[in-house]
């Protein structure tokens, strides 16, 4: 499935991947300027969210940091709230978000209740905030629904499923649905409040894609795969109305898990996988949307490859632990680590052009 690097500079019409990497890097191959929100750990092991500037240069440095702020432990989602305010999520079990000005530095934090944990994404709809999380008591997904300005929890809703991931807010018309609303991706991975991230991969998975009305957390649909053990995690929507979702496969069987698929795509007909996503170690990173479709970043197969609305493969790309994707029109910015520099940092799993 993996294509030569030969093959792939063949492939007609294929989008540059813009290779923003943590330093030092080679050359980028993209030719505009941009400024990215990024997080990183630095070498000392503090974290950090801040704004990237890159160009294109033949420099071992394609990008300088613009400006940091220390974070209190790992970060995960990172999203627009409004004008120069950005909102950073704790990686689950997270207990931590934050509001960051990008132009002045001001942050503004706020804890998580013990009954619950963040599960690293987050979403705004008109005066709410949403943001995914686990009850810890009972291990089940829900939404914490916020005050946007405050971040005051105004209620907590279910979300039909466990550990739900990303969330997505889409207007009416979208997969049949009249009115806009939220879509969440239960990733379905069963945790213990006592053990942190370990996967208690015994247990039956619970994943799925739930539609909840953004007002009053209704389920309006709810979309399953037949493979349990597929992890629904990271989203992109494509103008056409379609979804694409990066998965991540749970198998006890290692010829199971290199035969798993991680890329699905759902529109009014319904969920389905991507036969042509298997043979990458059955992880996706992070997913983007291009004019033809999607591309997603393969980590543990230090690949990134780009599907059409059809899921037909189209190119693939080497890039070690591929992760962050950002996107443009027919422009990608893919982060991945660049060697084994010690002195250097190590960009986190998304970002988000400005």
């Amino acid at each position: 499935m993996v294509l030569s690097r030969r093959q792939f500079l063949l492939q007609g019409g294929a989008v540059a991947l813009s290779l923003a990497l943590p330093l030092p890097s080679r050359a980028a191959v993209n030719g505009k300027h941009a400024s990215l929100l990024a997080a990183w750990q630095l070498p000392t092991a503090v974290y950090q969210v801040g704004v990237l500037s890159w160009k294109n240069t033949r420099l071992s440095t394609p990008y300088t940091i613009d400006s940091a702020v220390d974070l209190p432990t790992r970060p995960h989602g990172l999203m627009h709230l409004q004008g120069d305010e950005y909102l950073v999520v704790a990686r689950r079990p997270g207990d931590w978000i934050m509001r960051l000005n990008i132009q002045t530095g001001d942050t503004a934090r706020t804890w998580q209740d013990e009954d619950r944990h963040l599960n690293g994404h987050s979403a705004v709809h008109g005066d709410c905030l949403f943001t995914t999380e686990t009850d810890v008591l009972t291990g089940q997904g829900v939404l914490g629904v916020r005050h946007r300005e405050t971040f005051e929890l105004l209620d907590v809703w279910p979300t039909q499923g466990r550990d739900p991931h990303e969330m997505l807010v889409l207007p009416g018309g979208v997969l049949g649905i009249d009115e806009p609303f939220l879509l969440v991706a239960n990733g379905g991975i069963q945790t213990h409040a006592d053990m942190g991230r370990t996967q208690l991969n015994h247990l039956p998975m619970d994943s799925s894609v739930v539609a909840m009305h953004p007002r009053t957390g209704r389920v309006l649909n709810q979309w399953t795969l037949r493979d349990s053990r597929l992890s629904l995690r990271h989203m992109a929507v494509h103008a056409s109305g379609v979804v694409g979702i990066a998965m991540q496969a749970h198998h006890a069987v290692e010829a199971d898990q290199e035969a798993a698929p991680v890329l699905a795509l759902l529109d009014e007909q319904g969920l389905s996988p991507v036969g042509e996503s298997i043979g990458v170690n059955g992880y996706a990173g992070d997913i983007a949307t291009t004019p033809e479709g999607f591309v997603i970043s393969c980590t543990k197969n230090d690949s990134a490859a780009r599907f059409d609305l059809h899921g037909r493969l189209l190119n693939t790309q080497q890039a070690k632990a591929a992760c962050a994707l950002a996107s443009r029109g027919g422009e990608v910015w893919l982060g991945h680590q660049a060697g084994e520099d010690k002195n250097s940092f190590a960009l986190d799993n998304h970002w988000l052009l400005i």
